[in-house]
């Protein structure tokens, strides 16, 4: 980016914001009231008359209720747009007046009619209701029948009617009746004005209530009418005058003085040439490049990402903009949330499905926005998904692809027919008839150490990633910043040391991982510091054949003296922090056996009561419904499953991985001139 200066006499000011929103690179800096000894322009003279018609315009369009996606009208707006405006303003109020009339009409008539329905079932008339010196009239609901209302007196007459009683009592007795009554469900209601038969008086009222009814439904079609001849005049002229404002308000942007302008703005450096030649036309107008101070600016900013990577730009945002003087995480987002939202569903039938479905999405939704995007990553999980289900786990749809290595006492037990054990022995093999060649290297319920293992060494490489963008974010401005993060690299690498040297006493994933793809990190002790009784103990686990690395431990110390160096000493209480973070990455286990423990469980469920049953029997509607049943099933866990994976991709990348080097806060780049789809 590069801060571009723009200064021309006032009488040119219109034609260079023509010129400018006609471009659309500029993004304006707003001036600031008496900054540099300059005032604040004013709108200019058409801003009056094109915001008070758009007002109007606003309101017709409310009024008719027209989407504001719905498509302009092909027509050029051109004529007295003004007087089409006021017109059709005249011919909708009067209708809009007439429906809130109506509208209003009916609502009256509707608490006519509710007051008066409960009284059509009882053969009295308004008018003996009312008129008493003696009596008192108790009217109201009831939700069941009331009994015993001589035991408050001996002198009254009861009126009753499904859901409804009056009761006619001396005035002197009224209080404690209203007592009995109360305590019995009953709510008292208020009697009709009027006189007449209440059957006949409700008939009137529902007849009216249905004229005005007609008579609203008419308004509502002249309203509907006029809703599809002008929707599309009505969205492109309020396009027109959005933009016809915009440009009117723009002098309130720019700083003034009694004969001329002047602008500032940013603009990308390699487009200025074609800022400063277009504005050059303008007789008047000069266009300069102005020197900043690196640190005392804060440019707008304009993401520039692969096209593969741009859908995760929506993921970032959500979070914030990253600042000019920042690396953008977009990349990182994009390689790590598939594989994490992969690695959670990690079963080649959901992941298959979802990419299907993202696909299928993606179809039927053209238009770019957020909506888009966020079907493009979890399309892109959904792919990661599926690798991971046909290459690691080898399963689909909770089922794997061989016998899991379970017990021999289970595979006894499917032998002699037990139907839970023949289910969990259950693979897509032996459905199929034929042996795929594709082993599972990690099975999710039967290795779950190795499963949290792995979680482990993601939170390593993920972390690492984060603390290493911040060392190169940081040494652009502090030498003493970049060290911190550095040393926090060094913890974390010395931390992760310590762990899966632990997880090496086992076979498994630790140990495969630190004899394998770890096998160069080095392991001597040449200071001595590991001997028996000093490093050592065997009591948690660390022997002489298994010891600490010795290079961990020094990139612990190492780090700990730099970051008390550069950070102060309180910051070493952080690192049990960042020992939370790592373990916060055992998640991506937890999500994953939770999905496929809830996917076998409704395997088991299906095939123990309707598949295995009705294979064995011969009942095929029974096999029919069961797959009915494995369908819903699993449809729980493909939404369930994708859903836990989203927020818990979203939740490392934000919370663990971001706080290590994302500081955000920048400002979106939007040139004056550039509208988004949506307002278009």
């Amino acid at each position: 980016m590069t801060r571009a200066l723009v200064v021309g006499p006032r009488d040119q000011m219109e034609d260079a914001i023509e010129s400018l929103y006609r471009l659309s690179l500029l993004h304006l800096v707003d001036h600031k009231e008496g900054h540099d000894d300059l005032g604040i322009g004013q709108p200019l003279i058409q801003a009056t008359d094109a915001s008070e018609v758009l007002v109007k315009l606003r309101s017709i369009a409310s009024v008719l209720q027209i989407d504001e996606k719905a498509e302009a009208a092909g027509e050029a707006i051109g004529g007295d747009l003004r007087a089409k405006i006021l017109s059709l303003e005249l011919n909708i109020s009067e209708e809009d007046a007439a429906k809130k009339k109506t509208q209003a009409l009916l609502t009256e008539f509707g608490g006519k009619i509710d007051e008066m329905t409960p009284f059509a079932h009882l053969p009295l008339r308004l008018e003996d209701y009312r008129g008493y010196e003696s009596l008192e009239v108790l009217a109201g609901k009831v939700v069941r029948e009331i009994s015993g209302l001589e035991t408050v007196t001996s002198e009254l007459e009861r009126f009753e009617a499904p859901g409804i009683l009056v009761v006619f009592v001396r005035k002197e007795d009224a209080q404690a009746m209203r007592e009995y009554l109360g305590g019995r469900g009953f709510s008292s209601l208020s009697i009709p004005e009027g006189d007449g038969d209440p059957k006949a008086r409700l008939a009137e009222l529902t007849a009216e209530k249905a004229r005005w009814q007609a008579r609203l439904a008419e308004i509502e079609e002249r309203l509907g009418r006029l809703r599809e001849r002008y929707a599309g005049f009505l969205v492109s002229a309020k396009v027109h005058l959005e933009i016809q404002v915009e440009k009117a308000e723009a002098p309130l942007r720019f700083a003034v003085t009694d004969h001329s302008f002047v602008i500032e703005g940013w603009v990308p450096r390699e487009t200025f040439a074609r800022l400063k030649d277009a504005l050059a036309k303008i007789p008047g107008i000069y266009v300069d490049e102005l020197e900043t101070d690196e640190h005392g600016t804060d440019p707008p900013i304009l993401l520039r990402n692969a096209k593969p990577f741009r859908p995760f730009e929506m993921l970032v945002k959500l979070y914030s903009i990253p600042n000019y003087y920042e690396i953008d995480p977009t990349f990182t987002v994009a390689l790590v949330f598939p594989i994490f939202f992969g690695l959670m569903i990690g079963d080649a039938g959901y992941g298959l499905s979802w990419f299907l479905f993202g696909l299928f999405l993606l179809r039927r939704t053209k238009q770019p926005g957020g909506f888009r995007d966020l079907v493009i990553t979890v399309t892109w999980g959904g792919f990661f998904a599926f690798l991971f289900g046909m290459f690691v786990f080898a399963d689909a749809f909770g089922i794997p692809f061989h016998e899991p290595h379970l017990e021999q006492a289970v595979r006894d037990a499917a032998a002699a027919g037990d139907l839970n054990a023949r289910a969990e022995l259950y693979n897509w093999s032996a459905i199929l008839g034929f042996t795929i060649p594709l082993e599972a290297h990690l099975e999710k319920l039967y290795q779950v150490p190795d499963f949290i293992v792995l979680s482990i060494l993601a939170a390593f490489l993920h972390l690492g990633i984060g603390y290493a963008i911040g060392v190169v974010n940081e040494a652009r401005h502090s030498v003493k910043h970049a060290l911190g993060k550095f040393s926090w690299l060094l913890i974390l690498t010395g931390l992760f040391s310590l762990i899966l040297v632990r997880t090496a006493r086992w076979p498994g994933m630790g140990q495969t991982l630190w004899n394998g793809v770890f096998g160069w990190f080095p392991r001597g002790d040449p200071l001595g510091l590991l001997s028996e009784g000093i490093l050592v103990q065997t009591s948690v686990g660390f022997t002489a054949s298994n010891p600490i690395p010795a290079v961990g431990i020094y990139l612990l110390a190492a780090g700990a003296v730099i970051l008390v160096g550069t950070e102060g000493g309180l910051s070493v209480m952080e690192i049990f922090g960042l020992i939370a973070n790592l373990v916060s990455y055992a998640r991506l286990a937890a999500v994953g056996v939770a999905k496929a423990a809830m996917a076998l469980a409704f395997n088991i469920i299906v095939l123990t009561t309707f598949i295995f049953p009705g294979l064995d029997t011969g009942n095929y509607l029974l096999v029919i419904v069961g797959l009915v049943f494995g369908f819903l099933f699993h449809l729980i866990v493909f939404l369930l499953g994708a859903v836990s994976a989203f927020i818990q991709s979203i939740r490392l990348n934000y919370v663990e991985y971001f706080l290590k080097f994302f500081k955000g806060a920048g400002t979106e780049f939007r040139p004056f001139g550039m509208r988004t789809k949506p307002e278009v």
